[in-house]
């Protein structure tokens, strides 16, 4: 399944409320069960800092609000309700959610992201545990979690020496053909037009993207990677979005890749279609290895 994430608008109110009823009923085992307030949700509407981000294909199938809090002691962001409609579980929206989350955090400067958890949902446990969020302050029934520093999204260039090393530690390492590998990533690094990392709390380079754009029309992905440890947190996603808003944004910049077949579901997931509009000239001496 594809699907698109994009901030929440008014019309949106009903699948919202919606949603937050079936997660409440999932929640308690229970269909007996009280929904928002009337102009509970108005605060999102007002184009403040607040958020509620949606996921959808055809229609809404999950959604996350975002409180923004500015207090003495620091500013945060306060995940208040995260919900998937059921046939959508288990597909990796809510992980996409929180990531896009935390994107919004990173662009209005606020480092701590917190939320609660009731210590009977495991599953949701291991997957906040997962995506980097640790138990902060145990409030009875629920845990508040607070994220861990987390991976943290960035513009800039790496050193071949660096990249290689990371191949190393990705499915990317097959990509290349040998011949003059260590001369061509030296280019490679110095001469994309959009370089991105994605490193964890200690530095480590767990996520790269390489782009060539001409910032009017189209963007084409020459790399895209991550760490082994690190799929399936939303961080090939992340990379992917933050690139095609460099380039020009949605409205502007068709995005073009060679995908690997084992990374085709993950392409398609965010909502990239197959080419048949596409040429190429390929004489490249090949020579398979990995690095």
């Amino acid at each position: 399944m594809s699907y698109t994430i994009r901030t929440a608008v008014r019309k949106d109110e009903p699948k919202i409320r919606e949603l937050f009823l079936e997660m409440l009923r999932t929640i308690y085992d229970t269909k007996d069960v009280k929904g928002y307030d009337p102009g509970y949700l108005d605060r999102y509407w007002i184009n403040g800092e607040e958020r509620i981000f949606v996921a959808e294909d055809e229609e809404i199938k999950a959604y996350l609000s975002v409180e923004v809090h500015h207090d003495p002691e620091a500013d945060y962001i306060y995940l208040d309700d995260l919900s998937v409609t059921e046939k959508s579980r288990n597909q990796g929206i809510g992980s996409a959610l929180i990531r896009e989350a935390e994107m919004y955090a990173q662009k209005i400067g606020i480092q701590h992201i917190l939320f609660h958890v009731k210590k009977t949902n495991t599953a949701a446990l291991r997957l906040y545990e997962r995506l980097g969020y640790k138990m902060f302050r145990d409030d009875g029934e629920r845990y508040l979690m607070k994220n861990q520093g987390g991976v943290r999204i960035k513009e800039e260039r790496v050193s071949a020496e660096e990249y290689v090393d990371f191949l190393k530690r990705t499915d990317l390492g097959s990509q290349y053909p040998k011949k003059r590998f260590e001369e061509r990533i030296r280019k490679l690094v110095k001469n994309v037009s959009i370089s991105l990392t994605a490193r964890n709390e200690e530095g480590l380079l767990v996520g790269a993207l390489f782009g060539l754009t001409d910032y009017c029309y189209w963007l084409y992905v020459t790399d895209l990677g991550v760490d082994r440890d690190y799929e399936r947190q939303g961080i090939g996603t992340q990379l992917m979005k933050k690139a095609h808003e460099l380039s020009g944004g949605e409205k502007d910049i068709a995005v073009y890749l060679i995908a690997n077949e084992n990374a085709v579901p993950f392409y398609e997931k965010i909502g990239m279609k197959r080419a048949d509009d596409v040429m190429k000239y390929n004489h490249i001496e090949w020579t398979e290895w990995t690095v």
